[in-house]
């Protein structure tokens, strides 16, 4: 893999991961479709360049979760069950990646990416006709950790899953962009360890860390901007008109 090559597949990495249309599904179309082999290794230590843009632009708000669960305990704030809630979110999120993982290759074809893409589509565009009401609870904590688990599958965005399932059972809208987020610290973090054994480091790596964290900050900004006005449904043109072109045209 060229330093080019790693370049542009860390700028898509740092705009997929964030926005709800599938880092991974990106990563597996453009190794097959540009003859890159990147490999899971180049895949993972992108996603470890994610953690740190999490950790870092959501810094007040992990601070303020450890705060309310094990120091200040506000029992009227909406947020003061949130560090146990993404605790139970990572245990179903662990179960599902745990049978899926080992069938990972199978997934990792562009055909199975335009499927999963199509369900992508139909979960975000269900967010146009959805309204916010509710503060998470334990049951949407687990529901969601499900969702994720199974977004490891390549075309199966895990922001576009997770938000769309929270808006669906009607969480408030910046509780759902929070937690989707907050929670895929451990999941990040956790897929490293499944896969630490299994990985190879390279001197283009720290090039393509850098790239991620620029690119990923600001797609983190854009979506944030995007949901504040109500268009994240807006999403589903694109990952539609990819799922297509893949299963047509390609």
């Amino acid at each position: 893999m060229s330093i080019l090559e790693s370049i542009f597949l860390s700028m898509v990495q740092g705009v997929a991961e964030w926005l709800p249309i599938s880092s991974s599904g990106h990563l597996v179309l453009l190794e097959n479709w540009l003859k890159i082999e990147a490999g899971l290794s180049f895949d993972v230590f992108l996603h470890i360049a994610s953690l740190v843009v999490i950790l870092f632009f959501f810094k007040k708000e992990i601070i303020e979760v450890f705060t309310l669960a094990l120091v200040k305990r506000d029992q009227k704030h909406p947020r003061r069950n949130w560090l146990w809630y993404i605790a139970l979110s990572s245990v179903f999120t662990v179960a599902i990646a745990l049978v899926l993982y080992p069938k990972m290759e199978y997934f990792r074809r562009p055909e199975a990416v335009a499927d999963w893409l199509l369900i992508t589509t139909a979960l975000v565009l269900s967010t146009r006709f959805v309204s916010s009401k509710r503060d998470i609870n334990w049951w949407h904590a687990a529901a969601l950790g499900l969702a994720q688990g199974f977004a490891v599958l390549p075309g199966l965005s895990r922001s576009g899953v997770v938000i769309a399932i929270a808006l669906a059972m009607k969480i408030k809208k910046d509780q759902v962009f929070d937690y989707a987020f907050l929670v895929a610290i451990p999941a990040i973090f956790g897929s490293f360890i499944l896969t630490a054994k299994d990985l190879n480091f390279e001197w283009i790596y720290l090039l393509s860390f850098v790239v991620t964290v620029v690119v990923s900050y600001l797609a983190l900004s854009l979506l944030k901007f995007v949901m504040q006005r109500n268009k994240f449904y807006l999403f589903f043109i694109y990952t539609l008109a990819l799922s297509l072109i893949i299963k047509f045209i390609l």
